[in-house]
């Protein structure tokens, strides 16, 4: 577990740079330092956003996606599609990232962003995309959340 939770409002620089909110840049890693320090990798995420992955969440992505059968024409889809956008990103000495061009263009980016913690990764949003997709699902929250956690009574977690 690493605790990236929250849900801060932000603004993109015309340079294509915005600052990780100070409460997610604080939070450490089972190593002892910050989970957002050093290289992050930025690539598209689903429903429109994108999604930001610390090293070691990165690192588990890759391990799960190469046990893939790469005769799947999915898993070669998805491949193509998710490792082709994803860049190497350093938060400079103000906890300021650079996206691209190629993603800002893909989430529809603007001036104003959402940024939320999802606990393992972080997602970035256009506020108003974010705003319809949770409307397309309101209502479905204790639903999911009963599926979620049906297997939880099994198990005894």
């Amino acid at each position: 577990m690493y605790g990236l939770f929250g849900r801060f409002q932000t603004t993109m620089d015309e340079k294509g740079r915005f600052a990780l909110p100070a409460k997610l840049r604080s939070v450490v890693g089972p190593n002892k330092k910050g989970l957002l320090e050093g290289d992050l990798v930025l690539t598209k995420g689903l429903e429109g956003c994108l999604s930001l992955y610390p090293e070691l969440e990165w690192v588990g992505i890759e391990k799960r996606l190469s046990s893939l059968n790469f005769t799947q024409k999915d898993f070669r889809f998805f491949s193509r599609w998710f490792y082709s956008a994803a860049t190497i990103v350093t938060p400079d000495k103000n906890g300021r990232i650079l996206i691209p061009s190629h993603l800002i263009q893909d989430a529809r980016l603007k001036k104003e962003l959402l940024v939320i913690g999802l606990n393992r990764w972080i997602e970035i949003w256009n506020p108003d995309r974010f705003e319809y997709f949770m409307e397309q699902r309101a209502g479905s929250f204790e639903e999911t959340a009963e599926r979620l956690y049906m297997g939880d009574e099994e198990t005894g977690q």
